[in-house]
């Protein structure tokens, strides 16, 4: 019996028949034409002792479900493999490994590498089911009747009279035609171990495909790892699916969401692609993903799928049962601690056995002891659940050895972690990071550490958060300590981060430490150059502060403080004057005119005041400042080296120029070995000096101090952040004096756009910008 098909059609028939004791196989010719003949298999696999068990129907048919969406971003893969498959010279084509992460799309590739070989070239396809030992052994005996062996073969080999491996790779070996055979789902390399299984071929190629991508049987196999999608190729598989929105930032912020994962990104596609009768945006979808990720994305799955590799819920225990299997239970709680975290690398020492065992993780279940620890983890990484990878550390450091896994698994999984273990697993997650993160009062982490562990922080008190465990309170400790430190370091991206994290965490209490979250929030924003959600934040801290502390409260007062600096930034000297001096007089009266507090107020107020050109008075306020803080605090500490700045910034807006120099470099200086070179009061006051120098008519100089403050800034702070386009001014303006009138131009036309757009037409650094641009130009209009 033939029957004609079509090759490489979705809508070609694939001939599906049981198989009994003598069941039927179909053979194709290039799956040009499917030809019957019978093949007598009998009803128990020898040593395996499987009663019912049944072979495949057809080796030559894949199977794996077909694709709804063309298979994006693995062309180089592809290419490489057809290559290998398709080799012009009679040598062995080997054997070829695609691993990667559950659903990342491992059979997909093997699919369609499987159609483009067979469909368009002299190749016979093979494909075998090896995700278990019973179909892995019937598939591979079919594979050598299909070959050519006798029925009389095959029934010795399965019946363990003759070696099974060695009648397969006879007839392999032996083929007429070149083959391609494809081992999919092999995901526990033990079904591998007996000798001989796994082997290369003058006749053909081998690929397999697997999450374990490191087991020692595949020495030798030429590897290709395969990862998520990028973005734009994920919107794509968004759009083959015509999911009715077709707003690609809305996919673009969906496929971000689901971490451009395949399997991910096709159940949401099918998913938004059919519901007619009540459509669903792709917002509201995202609403509903947030809350139960797994379930959310099944809602795509063929009614009734009982493929558990193609269900979200399900593909990851997969792996966690083989683990199982292995006798690594433990690999669940490790699993369960890791999506607590973020999905950024996780420094492995945080897992160490004696931090592990000073948690109550022992007591969850499955128990988790340090001694098991290291196992657990080479395990989640043999499954490609995790990764190991080493980070760069700091300058002069050595790497950083961590653990990390892919956002989709970490949501999925802390959604599914059991009611009776979240609290074991969530408060152990943060005593961990108080524990490496603890540090006396005096002293802060290394900025490394604060890098590393800033994200985990903030999704773990989420975490928290949303499940209202115990372990909020810890979580937040960490994260208003992290938040703290990073401000100090001048890191207020970070501490932003950080500060909104918290903030969610304690947006509808009214208590000092609830405002202390917004105060510090909207401090950060002042540091990111965010000025009026800043303004805004404050004047609601404020507010808040002097009902619940009262009006001299040092609470209140810091807020009337950082409430003055917003309105600074934002050009409203008046209003900051107004704020800045309650702050200082309050300060003054309350913590005692030589505490750090009450100085550096008095040396912002002295700002607010020369902005409004009262150049005397304000030289009167913060030359006495700057003498008291010398004394008592010291030349070298941070609020001294705000009063000197301030003091040199009024003499050289007054044309005392050199004590101005002479006060900017000694700052410069101090800072850079004080604070860091990169600091943010460090480039304000290298700013200060490249400004004074301009005025002296140093171009050179000037102009190299500028251009440096401008490079670190647009690179810690963006390039729109307010401070960076207030240098590229100032540099415009030295480039006007050093006769570099066409740099000038274009440097300044750029910051004029931008710092209108960004600040509005009338902020002072936009009316200084259009005054340089006026400069850069008048030659032009001449």
């Amino acid at each position: 019996m033939t029957e004609s098909v079509e090759p490489n059609s979705p809508e070609s028939p694939v001939p599906r028949t049981a198989v009994s004791d003598h069941g039927r196989l179909f053979r194709a010719e290039r799956d040009q034409h499917i030809t019957e003949y019978h093949t007598h298999i009998a009803a128990s696999l020898g040593a395996l002792g499987d009663k019912q068990w049944a072979g495949p129907d057809s080796v030559r048919v894949p199977l794996a479900a077909r694709m709804h969406s063309p298979i994006r971003d693995r062309r180089d893969l592809r290419r490489a493999l057809l290559a290998a498959i398709l080799g012009s010279e009679p040598e062995p084509q080997g054997i070829h490994l695609v691993h990667g992460m559950p659903g990342c799309g491992k059979t997909a590739v093997a699919l369609t590498v499987f159609d483009e070989a067979v469909g368009g070239h002299d190749i016979t396809g093979l494909w075998v089911n090896a995700s278990s030992t019973t179909s892995f052994r019937a598939g591979m005996l079919a594979v050598a009747s299909d070959r050519g062996a006798s029925q009389d073969e095959v029934d010795a080999a399965r019946a363990g009279r003759r070696p099974a491996a060695d009648l397969v790779w006879h007839y392999l070996d032996r083929s007429a035609e070149r083959w391609l055979l494809v081992l999919d789902n092999a995901d526990e390399p033990a079904i591998f171990q007996e000798p001989g299984w796994l082997r290369s071929s003058p006749r053909g190629t081998v690929l397999v495909t697997t999450r374990h991508g490191s087991a020692p049987l595949w020495h030798g196999a030429a590897s290709h790892p395969l990862g998520v999608l990028d973005v734009s190729d994920a919107v794509e598989v968004l759009l083959d699916f015509q999911v009715g929105d077709t707003d690609l930032a809305a996919l673009g912020q969906l496929a971000h969401s689901l971490g451009c994962h395949p399997l991910a990104l096709m159940l949401a596609g099918t998913y938004l692609g059919q519901q007619v009768l009540e459509p669903v945006t792709v917002h509201d979808y995202l609403q509903r993903l947030r809350h139960d990720p797994s379930t959310v994305l099944d809602l795509g799955a063929e009614p009734g799928e009982r493929d558990l590799r193609r269900l979200i819920s399900s593909t990851w225990q997969l792996s966690l049962d083989a683990l199982h299997r292995q006798g690594l239970p433990e690999t669940t709680t490790v699993l369960r601690l890791l999506s607590c975290y973020a999905p950024d690398p996780l420094p492995a020492g945080l897992l160490a056995p004696p931090r592990l065992d000073a948690t109550a993780l022992a007591q969850a279940d499955p128990a988790l002891t340090g001694d098991r620890a290291n196992a657990a983890v080479m395990g989640l990484k043999s499954q490609s659940l995790i990764s190991l990878q080493d980070v760069p550390g700091d300058s002069g450091r050595p790497t950083v050895r961590t653990v990390q896994a892919h956002a989709l698994l970490l949501d999925t999984v802390a959604a599914r972690i059991p009611l009776d273990q979240r609290d074991i697993v969530l408060t152990a997650a943060a005593e961990l990071l108080s524990q490496l993160l603890a540090t006396s009062d005096d002293q802060y982490i290394d900025s490394q550490s604060l890098r590393l562990f800033a994200p985990h922080a903030t999704a773990l008190l989420r975490r928290s958060t949303s499940t209202s465990s115990r372990a909020l309170e810890p979580a937040l400790t960490v994260v208003r300590g992290l938040r703290l430190q990073s401000y100090a370091r001048g890191d207020y991206a970070t501490a932003h981060a950080l500060g909104e994290a918290a903030t969610a965490a304690t947006r509808d209490g009214a208590t000092p430490d609830a405002l202390a979250d917004r105060y510090e929030l909207a401090r950060a924003l002042t540091g990111v150059g965010r000025f009026a959600e800043a303004a805004d934040l404050h004047q609601e801290s404020l507010d808040a502060r002097q009902t619940l502390l009262g009006a001299d409260h040092p609470d209140t007062l810091a807020s009337a403080h950082a409430l003055g600096l917003a309105l600074y930034g934002l050009g409203r000297f008046a209003e900051d004057e107004q704020h800045m001096r309650r702050a200082a007089d309050g300060r003054r009266r309350v913590l005692g005119p030589e505490h750090p507090d009450t100085l550096e107020s008095r040396a912002c107020l002295s700002e607010a005041i020369g902005e409004q050109g009262r150049w005397a008075e304000a030289e009167d306020l913060a030359r006495p400042n700057l003498a008291i803080s010398e004394r008592a605090l010291g030349a070298e500490h941070p609020h001294t080296l705000q009063s000197r700045i301030a003091l040199a910034w009024l003499l050289s807006r007054n044309d005392q120029l050199d004590e101005a120099e002479t006060l900017a470099r000694a700052t410069v200086s101090d800072s850079e070995r004080v604070l860091g070179p990169e600091h943010p009061r460090t480039l304000n006051a290298q700013d200060l000096l490249a400004g004074i120098l301009l005025r002296q008519h140093n171009w050179r100089e000037a102009e190299h101090v500028a251009r440096s403050v401008a490079e670190v800034r647009e690179r810690i702070f963006g390039p729109e952040h307010p401070h960076t386009l207030a240098i590229q001014a100032r540099l415009a303006r030295i480039l006007i004096g050093a006769g570099h009138r066409q740099q000038a131009r274009d440097l300044v036309a750029h910051t004029l756009t931008v710092s209108t757009r960004v600040l509005g037409p009338e902020h002072p650094g936009t009316l200084n910008c259009r005054e340089v641009y006026e400069l850069a130009t008048a030659e032009e209009h001449a």
